[in-house]
């Protein structure tokens, strides 16, 4: 049943509302006019027809809304129970954190799907379970809000209540300072950079950018259902992954087993978990036919069919199809059948197959936490089977994982870290390459919100957690490619903001790859061309009206900021430690990527060596960028390469065109050197070794990475070979919950030798050095 209008709650929001701080909406823009009108939707005509729980926020004093229950018990579930949920909350579920089912035995529920009207039934991703409780991430809601909406819940239990929960409080008087311009209330910050056209760059041996590796977006080759492959093709993107979820695609035909032929178990070979040969041999698997030949792209495996299953596992949802430890080899014969089937009728597959979708989670991989299990050797072992299986026939596919979702390195103590480096040990003779995916979670400015609360790998966590990776490789001599086959934003708000949330974060986490050429195969952005089961999705370039018609989402300014970039790099450096940069030369054109997360507005000062006669002749910058509650492009030129504004997180690309293409005749070869060590306690102090395998060193610069709870007060002192490098001041990160970033400092080259010792000292405790390493430059011809 629907619960009902209460007295207390109707006297609560009056008492908010009668204290309401006047809103001018004449500032706010039409996106923050928009919200505004949500807002007054949610708290005057939704909220008093419910039993919402409410609290006062310790530190703002703001009265926030923090449950609003839907579903009243108690109902038992014997099979199934549909729930359905009133339509006016469509619109404000993203404005919730989690959807929670409370009641007794719930840990019989196994699976929680979303049944909606001809735009798709997602089955909701269960983030905790126990006896009396379910919780699930409102982001997981991936369908249209349009339509009427019913949890079907599957299971055995009792259900009491279902609600939608923000612990941390929606705000029941209107934020307006949310759809303005993050850093106004901060000082501006001059940053100079000087981009360098009089010699060519080399990143371990790659000068020349490669666009493939980077401009990508989510969805296999032949799969975007609003056709408009061609056009992303002709801004420079390319299909980069998908996954392939066997068991719902061909045990349960999406819903529509009745109606076609299934998936199922080899019947001369009962409980054997192997699939029938049969099955393969008659289904058409088109998915690539007429796929060019040299398109590399990634697949995942995941979701194998039930009769895979463990069955020793009662209460534990298995919702995306780990297989049972002896059906290992039945699951890995049946991914080979279908790759099989793929190249006989396509006449091809992906080149990168991952074992497993983000299996160092418990929701992919059930034996985590498990007692009795081994869990990651457990997810090695099948990994290798999985390797050795396909190899046997298919030798040319690439086979790696673990694809990582939650790689937070220091969690637990480094814990996190160790799983994942016992795993690259285990698996070192089989796979192909490592895998892993690089969320950043939803904010308007990073680098408080890192400041304030969690984890984030644009503030220093995807260099510290890859230079730990590369260090590990480099100790163990197991240096493999890597893959990040997702990456983007989490916890995203479902507006304007959720548009640049998206937008500023690819473009981060891009400028930072682009400086990986060496480490990364392919990069792909979480961003699909379209979905038809949420034609709305803030996730999409392309978006369908209500009468069919296709239509650019502002996800699209990806494209336009990035079409056309290429070339090969050249120097860049910049006074800023926040302020990232990159650059590349194309005939007489410069192209220069900045990225700001320094957490306030800069002014840029560029400075461009150029050879004589080449001096610059005009210079354009494209941006994103947020002002006034909405996401905004564009392409201008500008007047002067000094005091250039640039927002709080905007990346932007500058286009200095030069009167003549300059000829270069050097190259400065960057070459990358880790100490031996990772996640390693200092007490005082450290010694690390760091072997350097170059000579005649022009230049080189030290980065370490550090992890300490707390952030840190006391600087940090670095020698190498006995010589003091300098002193590292972070007191900036006091107070930060969890401070994980580096630093660095630029070293005499002559101090360089073969076997070089690294001593870091400091009195601060707590601290853990997570890699170290030297990047040395030589200057070639």
């Amino acid at each position: 049943m629907v619960l009902m209008r209460s007295f207390l709650t109707v006297l609560v929001l009056a008492a908010v509302s009668a204290g309401a701080a006047e809103i001018n909406l004449e500032q706010l823009g039409p996106a923050g006019k928009a919200a505004y009108e949500k807002h007054q939707r949610l708290f005057n005509e939704v909220v008093p027809h419910y039993e919402v729980s409410t609290k006062t926020q310790v530190n703002s004093g703001v009265k926030a809304l923090t449950h609003l229950p839907f579903y009243k018990g108690p109902t038992e579930i014997d099979g199934m129970l549909q729930v359905p949920i009133p339509q006016e909350l469509n619109e404000h579920i993203f404005d919730f954190k989690q959807v929670e089912i409370l009641g007794e035995n719930l840990d019989g529920v196994t699976k929680v799907k979303v049944i909606s009207i001809g735009s798709g039934n997602p089955v909701l991703g269960i983030t905790a379970q126990r006896e009396k409780s379910i919780q699930i991430k409102v982001t997981s809601f991936m369908c249209a809000l349009n339509v009427p909406l019913t949890l079907e819940i599957e299971g055995q239990g009792t259900v009491e209540k279902v609600e939608f929960v923000h612990r941390e409080g929606i705000a029941m008087e209107f934020d307006a300072s949310i759809y303005r311009e993050p850093g106004l209330d901060k000082p501006v910050k001059r940053v100079q950079v000087t981009v360098d056209a009089t010699h060519y760059r080399s990143i371990e041996g790659i000068s020349k950018l490669k666009p493939e590796r980077y401009f990508r977006y989510y969805a296999m080759p032949n799969a975007d259902r609003s056709g408009k492959e061609p056009y992303f093709k002709g801004m420079g993107f390319l299909p980069g992954r998908q996954l392939a979820e066997l068991g719902p695609a061909y045990e349960d035909r999406y819903g529509a087993a009745n109606a076609m032929t299934t998936l199922k178990e080899d019947p001369a070979r009962p409980g054997s978990g192997y699939a029938d040969p049969a099955f393969f041999e008659q289904e058409d698997c088109w998915q690539f036919e007429g796929v060019d030949p040299e398109l590399d792209f990634i697949m995942g495996f995941d979701s194998w069919p039930r009769f895979m299953h463990p069955t020793n596992f009662p209460g534990v949802p298995n919702q995306r199809g780990t297989p049972a430890v002896d059906k290992f080899h039945a699951a890995a014969d049946l991914s080979l059948q279908f790759l099989k089937a793929q190249i006989r009728d396509s006449g091809r597959t992906a080149n990168y197959w991952e074992v497993k979708n983000e299996s160092d989670v418990k929701s992919e991989w059930v034996y985590h936490h498990e007692k009795g299990y081994d869990s990651w050797k457990l997810l090695a072992d099948f990994h290798n089977t999985m390797a050795d299986t396909i190899h046997e026939e298919l030798p040319e596919i690439k086979i790696g994982g673990p694809v990582s979702a939650w790689f937070v390195p220091y969690a637990g103590d480094f814990r996190v870290w160790r799983d994942q480096a016992r795993f690259m040990d285990l698996t070192r003779d089989k796979l192909d390459f490592y895998s892993h995916h690089f969320y950043e979670v939803g904010a308007m400015d990073s680098l408080e919100r890192v400041q304030r609360e969690g984890s984030s790998y644009v503030q220093g966590g995807l260099e510290n957690t890859v230079d730990m990776l590369r260090a590990h490789m480099a100790a163990t001599g197991n240096n493999k490619p890597m893959v990040c086959s997702e990456y983007g934003s989490l916890s995203f708000v479902r507006d304007e903001r959720g548009f640049w949330m998206h937008i500023k974060n690819i473009n981060s986490l891009m400028v930072k790859f682009l400086d990986r050429p060496h480490d990364f195969e392919i990069t792909v952005p979480f961003m699909l061309t379209f979905m038809h089961w949420a034609p709305d999705s803030l996730e999409t370039f392309i978006h369908q009206t209500p009468d069919g018609e296709f239509v650019k989402t502002k996800n699209t300014y990806l494209l336009d900021m990035w079409k056309g970039f290429k070339g090969t790099r050249i120097p860049v450096s910049d006074s800023e430690h926040k302020v990232r940069t990159q650059a590349l030369i194309d005939g007489n054109l410069i192209r220069l990527v900045m990225n700001n997360h320094s957490g306030q507005r800069v002014e840029l000062d560029i400075d461009a060596v150029v050879p004589k006669g080449a001096a610059v002749k005009s210079v354009k910058r494209r941006m994103a960028f947020f002002e006034k509650g909405e996401t905004r492009y564009s392409y201008e030129p500008l007047e002067s390469l000094k005091t250039i504004p640039m927002g709080v997180d905007v990346t932007a690309i500058f286009e200095l065109e030069l009167e003549k293409a300059p000829k270069i005749k050097t190259t400065l070869e960057e070459r990358i050197h880790y100490a031996r060590g990772t996640a390693v306690k200092i007490d005082g102090a450290i010694e690390v070794p760091v072997p350097v395998d170059v000579k005649k060193v022009e230049s080189a610069v030290l980065r370490v990475g550090f992890y300490r709870k707390g952030g840190m007060q006391k600087p940090v002192a670095f020698e190498l070979n006995g010589q003091a490098v300098g002193t590292a001041d972070l007191s900036y990160s006091k107070g930060t919950p969890n401070f994980f970033d580096y630093v660095e400092l630029s070293v005499n080259p002559d101090w360089i030798k073969k076997d070089n010792v690294l001593k870091i000292s400091t009195e601060e405790k707590g601290i853990t050095m997570s890699a170290a390493r030297i990047t040395t430059v030589t200057k070639t011809k």
